[in-house]
């Protein structure tokens, strides 16, 4: 698969609680912060930009309640939700403004070419798609790695927030499903049995490192039983073994920890990775090492693609290098967020660790109460 670049800048302005921003982003990006300050927020932008270029905006705004929650402190006070991307090199732009249902529409939309890399506005070339009160994007459907609009829509079409935190009985990665939906991994793990009975087949050295990887976290495991329903042969149920047994266990069996870590493990191993990956607080339920492992495996995938992720824990932050870290705090009710600066935090880094140096709250991300 041809690489497509990465997001190196974004700015957005005006959507919920982020009244403006503008972030440069490395492979790796951890969001760090107190509770209700806008990470996920954030994290969230992305499947609006997903929605958007699968022309599914107008019912997602509605799904979300409409262009008066989404605008920064609704309509009376922002009239327009403007956002720019910069991949390397194509860029796109696009500003939405609500109309009289409540929904958004397309005020103006773009996109670049950048032959001069150094300058984010100095675009050799522009596309207009001359959108103006439409409803949907007019990005091209499809991904044609020839365009720059296709380089575009090819990217973002991998974007996914992955959520592993449902584990009740009811929860989907623990329910049987269609043996044929394997083409990528649900956000909610809820394919998780069909995924890797197709990477088991077609990718062996890939699920090899995933059963290893688990093993190092959960000793007991031996490998996964990934067969079809004997009844019905369309479907498949996340089976296991266990060591030194000869009984079948499901998915059921399983602590809340360890099936979390066997969807991050399979999400960040598997054999194509996409463009982005991003997780909100991928760290539940996890033991420490099991969070030092699942950071060794951020580094690795790391090499392949982005993973932009938000935390509430220092034990998760402190398996990170300084430059990897982003931080949350509201400034005069928004969102803001800072990379910080290994120079600036030098002598701090020294003594303490990313985690500690947050909760000693030298470079913020705390709850403010000024």
């Amino acid at each position: 698969m041809e690489k497509l670049g990465k997001l190196d800048k974004l700015k957005i302005s005006g959507y919920k609680s982020i009244k403006s921003l503008e972030m440069s982003f490395s492979s790796i990006n951890i969001l760090i912060g107190a509770n209700g300050v806008g990470k996920s927020n954030f994290i969230g932008f992305f499947n609006f930009v997903r929605k958007l270029v699968d022309k599914e905006l107008e019912l997602y705004v509605a799904q979300l309640g409409g262009a008066n929650k989404l605008l920064h402190f609704g309509k009376k006070t922002t009239d327009k939700l403007n956002f720019s991307m910069l991949f390397t090199p194509n860029g796109y732009q696009t500003t939405l403004i609500p109309d009289d249902k409540d929904g958004l529409i397309f005020k103006s939309e773009k996109g670049y070419f950048f032959a001069d890399m150094i300058d984010y506005h100095g675009g050799t070339k522009e596309y207009s798609l001359e959108n103006v009160g439409g409803k949907e994007s007019k990005l091209p459907n499809k991904a044609h790695t020839a365009s720059p609009l296709g380089h575009i829509v090819g990217y973002i079409k991998d974007w996914k927030v992955y959520h592993f935190h449902d584990t009740s009985k009811a929860s989907p990665m623990k329910q049987p499903c269609n043996i044929n939906d394997y083409y990528s991994l649900a956000v909610d793990g809820g394919n998780l049995s069909a995924f890797l009975y197709f990477i088991k087949n077609n990718h062996d050295g890939s699920y090899n490192k995933i059963v290893k990887t688990i093993q190092r976290v959960a000793p007991f495991f031996h490998d996964f039983i990934l067969e079809p329903d004997i009844a019905n042969q369309d479907m498949i149920k996340l089976r296991w073994k266990h060591k030194g047994s000869d009984l079948y266990f499901d998915a059921n069996d399983l602590s809340d920890g360890t099936i979390r870590f066997i969807c991050l493990t399979t999400l960040l191993l598997q054999p194509n990775l996409p463009t982005m990956i991003l997780l909100d607080e991928p760290e539940l339920g996890l033991h420490p090492f099991a969070l030092q492992i699942l950071a060794s495996l951020f580094r690795v995938a790391s090499n392949k693609t982005q993973i932009i992720a938000s935390t509430q824990s220092a034990t998760f932050a402190d398996f990170f290098d300084i430059q990897d870290i982003i931080i949350a705090d509201t400034k005069e009710n928004a969102t803001v967020f800072n990379r910080l600066d290994e120079e600036k935090y030098k002598e701090w880094f020294e003594e303490y660790s990313v985690g500690e140096m947050w909760q000693k709250n030298l470079i913020g991300g705390v709850p403010n109460y000024d």
